[in-house]
C-alpha cells in the first residue's frame, strides 16, 4: 500500500526522533510498501511558531480526496498528528511537553503568561480533537513509544493508548566485550538528562570510579567545570560527539551504563546499553528506562540523589562477576520483548474494520 508518514523536524538537529523517522522509513519500505514522508518545519522560539507549524498541519485535509495517493497516514509528532486523513494511525514519539508534563517547571512554560496559557489551551483542544478518534479525519487508532508517554496522553486528555517498542539504530551492531573500569554516560549534554547528578554521585563514592560522557549540548562547559570543582578531573572524560564505532566500542568496554534522566519518553540509551549486555543504573523518575530496566535483575534502579546512585556504582563496579550476570540478564530481556520494526510495521499498518478504532481495545 502507499504509506505516509508525517512528522516535524528542526532544521540542523538530527536526534532520537529523526532516527526513528529513518527506521519507520526503511522498515515501510522493507515491508513491500511505498512511503510517502511528510516533514514539517518546527521551531520552539518564537512563542508563536508552535502556532504556525500547528496551522500547517490542521490545513493538510486529505479527507476530500478520500486520502489522496496516500492508503493510510501514520503520524508521529506534535503538530503532525492534527493532519487529517480518512485512516490516520499516529505513533506518538510525544505531545508538546512546555504545556503538558514541563508546565510550571524550569523546562517549559511558566503559569500566568497570556501567550503561553492561550497557546496550551489552543493544543490541547486541538490535541482532544486529532488524538480522540471521534471527529473526522482523527486518528483510528492511537500508539505511543513508550508507556511513560501512554500515561501522560491519559491523565492529560483522558485518551487510551498502546505503548509500541521500537529497536535503536542498527540494533545488529552493539556487542559485549572485556569490561574495563569505566561507567559510560551517553547522552545529549542538557538540563533533563541530568549528567550533574552523576558528577555528584562519583563524587560522594568512596572508590575511584572513572567515567566517560559522550555527547554534545549546552551543558557541556558547565558539567566540565563541576567536574573541575569536584575534584574529578582525573576519574572523568567528556568525548563530546563520537563517531557510530567509537560509540559502540565505548558500550562494548564499559563496566556499567548510566542514564539517569527526568521523566524520559522512551531512552535509547536503556536499549543500546541492554543490547551490549551492560548493566543499567537509573533513577526512579527516570520514565521511559523504568520500563526495561529492572532493580538488581537487570541493573539498579535509584532514587535520584548523589548518595543513592554512589552507592548503585559502588555496587556495580566492585563485583565484576555480578555486573556481567545483570548485564547478560538485560540482553536475555531485550530478546523477550519481540522489539523489531517487523513488529511495529505490522501494527501501524493492521486492518482496522470499517467505523472502527482501536483506542480502547489497545493494551500494552
Amino acid at each position: 500500500m502507499r504509506v505516509g508518514i508525517a512528522t516535524v523536524h528542526t532544521p540542523g538537529i538530527h536526534g532520537g526522533a529523526e532516527f526513528l523517522v529513518d527506521g519507520l522509513v526503511e522498515a515501510v519500505r522493507a515491508a513491500g510498501h511505498s512511503v510517502h514522508k511528510i516533514s514539517a518545519p518546527f521551531f520552539f522560539e518564537p512563542i508563536d511558531a508552535a502556532g504556525r507549524t500547528m496551522d500547517q498541519c490542521e490545513a493538510a485535509n486529505f479527507l476530500p480526496f478520500g486520502g489522496g495517493r496516500i492508503d493510510r497516514m501514520i503520524c508521529l509528532k506534535f503538530p503532525a498528528y492534527m493532519i487529517r486523513h480518512p485512516d490516520k494511525r499516529v505513533w506518538l514519539l510525544h505531545q508538546h511537553r512546555s504545556a503538558y508534563d514541563l508546565y510550571g517547571t524550569p523546562f517549559g512554560w511558566l503559569p500566568g503568561k497570556p501567550e503561553t496559557d492561550a497557546l496550551r489551551a489552543r493544543i490541547m483542544a486541538a490535541d482532544k480533537v486529532g488524538l480522540d478518534g471521534a471527529a473526522e479525519g482523527s486518528a483510528r487508532a492511537v500508539y505511543t513509544i513508550a508507556e511513560r508517554v501512554s500515561a501522560r496522553l491519559r491523565n492529560y486528555n483522558g485518551i487510551e493508548s498502546r505503548a509500541l517498542y521500537h529497536p535503536p539504530a542498527n540494533a545488529n551492531e552493539f556487542r559485549c566485550e572485556e569490561a574495563l573500569p569505566y561507567v559510560f554516560v551517553p547522552s545529549r549534554l542538557e538540563g533533563l538528562k541530568r549528567q550533574d547528578l552523576m558528577l555528584k554521585a562519583l563524587a560522594a563514592c568512596k572508590s575511584p570510579i572513572k567515567a566517560v560522557f559522550a555527547g554534545s549540548g549546552g551543558m557541556r562547559l558547565h558539567l566540565e567545570a563541576m567536574a573541575e570543582n569536584l575534584g574529578l578531573s582525573d576519574r572523568v572524560r567528556f568525548v563530546g560527539a563520537v563517531s557510530r564505532e567509537d560509540m559502540l566500542s565505548l558500550y562494548a568496554h564499559a563496566g556499567a551504563v548510566f542514564f539517569g534522566p527526568l521523566d524520559e519518553d522512551y531512552g535509547y540509551v536503556t536499549l543500546e546499553a541492554m543490547l551490549s549486555a551492560k548493566p543499567v543504573i537509573t533513577c526512579r523518575d527516570s520514565g521511559g528506562p523504568l520500563e526495561f530496566v529492572r532493580d538488581g535483575e537487570t541493573g539498579f534502579v535509584t532514587e535520584p540523589t548523589p548518595e543513592a546512585i554512589a552507592a548503585a556504582l559502588e555496587a556495580v563496579m566492585g563485583d565484576s562477576a555480578g555486573a556481567r550476570q545483570l548485564g547478560r540478564n538485560g540482553r536475555e530481556r531485550y530478546e523477550a520483548m519481540n522489539i523489531t520494526w517487523a513488529h511495529v510495521v505490522e501494527t501501524l499498518l493492521a486492518d482496522i474494520p470499517a467505523g472502527g478504532s482501536q483506542h480502547m481495545e489497545a493494551r500494552p
